[in-house]
């Protein structure tokens, strides 16, 4: 049984038969020189397109560095020591040791809020983190061992230091609990009064004076904090047991030490981290309260990424352009060989333009609407547009169903792959084999010897 899919109705009158192309005319090799370099051509608007959307990503850029200053950084917290100022001689100033804690257990919770400016949104968190442990203070002869001779401890000013990346969002009700006793926090330059003992990142100190060689000292606190974007952990203790939970659903663990549970689902996440030196915990006696030395530890983190970071996703989506214009020529071409119908270079010129259309689309609807609607959106004006362009082309319902049916694979399959990142590269070498094949199929039908011959004369 012949297949009449593509044929031209019984009924069309003898008049119309110049719409019928001539096989030589069809496979000129001008055609298809032409058609080529309209395929070609579209990289062309698509280079204005990426370097708008890089141009949109670097204002992104600008008021994510905005944020951060008014409302935070990227928070880095340092686990807590223990100082205990002593004096190496009677003339000289005032030196500091440092002792980690022996144990420490953290448990923060991250509240992220998307704040917008414009069309450009930057991802904000407040923390609150809940730290208690324990320091193990050496006995003297061990201390002793540490400091120059004839050193003095001096027991009563010792106090626990804690640092930051900022101290933005600290309330002034977050107290610490040393050894059972509340004790408020004081900024380094107030409680200290040496600006070259303070140096470094943000201090906080709390008074300790329960401190004493040869015993542990246990301390309990909550911080509240502001930041953006990533919230760390950096460790120089012994042994430490963290958990951090927010309703964030698209988290990135970071730090050179990996969660040993972790869930995410779309309440949020919630991962447990521990880590466990050897030997004592670090020490230190350099001359300034933080020693940047002693944090060679672990290192935990969390980043609150964009479930789908828009500017890149249209980036990739870009790409693809010459993809859609190739795909949709060689449809447009079958279409001229089984269904005899003639198809202008200008109308293959229009249908690029249309096409080459989506990722401006996506772009400027993704802004305001967010990725998948802008997806969605764009793809359906397209679809909508060229399938009424190729019904009008090809003046049979058919035909542009066939398209739009294409059109419509084409953009689901590419929104698909680009959010299976892992597996993209994968799944888009076998779509492109499968199109492949089922081109070598339809070229079956087609009398390429005798074209061949043609050209020879």
């Amino acid at each position: 049984m012949t297949d009449t899919s593509f044929a031209a109705p019984p009924s069309e009158p003898p008049s119309h038969s110049s719409q019928t192309p001539r096989r030589d005319e069809l496979f000129s090799p001008p055609k298809f020189v032409v058609i080529g370099g309209l395929a070609l051509a579209t990289l062309i608007p698509n280079y204005f397109i990426s370097s708008l959307v890089a141009e949109r990503e670097s204002r992104q850029e600008v008021v994510q560095s905005e944020f951060t200053r008014n409302w935070g950084p990227e928070q880095e917290v340092y686990s807590p020591v223990l100082v205990v100022p002593y004096e190496a001689a009677p003339n000289r100033a005032r030196e500091y040791l440092k002792i980690a804690p022996d144990r420490l257990d953290v448990a923060a919770k991250l509240a992220p809020q998307d704040r917008k400016r414009g069309l450009f949104h930057a991802t904000v968190y407040d923390a609150r983190i809940e730290m208690k442990g324990s320091f193990a203070i050496p006995g003297d002869a061990r201390l002793q061992s540490l400091l120059p001779k004839d050193s003095r401890l001096i027991w009563n000013e010792s106090f626990i230091a804690l640092a930051t990346t900022s101290l933005t969002g600290l309330r002034s009700d977050d107290l610490a609990t040393i050894n059972g006793a509340e004790t408020p926090w004081q900024p380094c330059l107030e409680a200290v009064g040496q600006e070259q003992d303070c140096k470094g990142p943000p201090l906080i100190l709390a008074g300790a004076p329960a401190a004493i060689a040869g015993s542990k000292l246990p301390f309990q606190f909550a911080l509240s904090l502001r930041g953006t974007g990533s919230f760390n952990i950096v460790h120089a203790g012994k042994e430490l047991d963290a958990t951090i939970r927010s309703p964030w659903q698209t988290p990135s663990f970071s730090g050179n030490v990996m969660p040993v549970s972790s869930s995410v689902t779309s309440e949020g996440f919630e991962a447990h981290w521990q880590s466990s030196g050897f030997g004592s915990p670090p020490m230190s006696t350099a001359g300034a309260i933080i020693d940047p030395a002693m944090w060679k530890g672990s290192i935990i983190g969390v980043e609150l990424i964009e479930a789908t970071p828009v500017y890149r996703t249209i980036t990739r989506v870009a790409k693809y352009a010459l993809l859609f214009v190739v795909l949709s020529f060689a449809i447009y071409f079958f279409f001229e060989v089984l269904a005899r119908l003639q198809i202008h270079i200008v109308q293959y010129g229009l249908l690029a333009l249309s096409l080459s259309l989506f990722s401006l689309l996506l772009l400027s609807l993704s802004e305001p609407i967010g990725y998948t609607a802008g997806y969605l959106v764009s793809a359906g004006l397209v679809l909508l547009q060229s399938s009424l362009y190729t019904a009008a082309v090809a003046r049979r319902a058919f035909p542009a169903l066939v398209f739009a049916g294409m059109q419509a694979s084409l953009f689901a399959f590419i929104y698909v792959l680009l959010e299976l990142e892992t597996y993209s590269l994968l799944i888009g070498a076998l779509a492109l084999f499968a199109v492949v094949s089922v081109l070598m199929v339809l070229v079956q039908r087609m009398d390429w010897p005798a074209v061949s011959l043609k050209w020879q004369h």
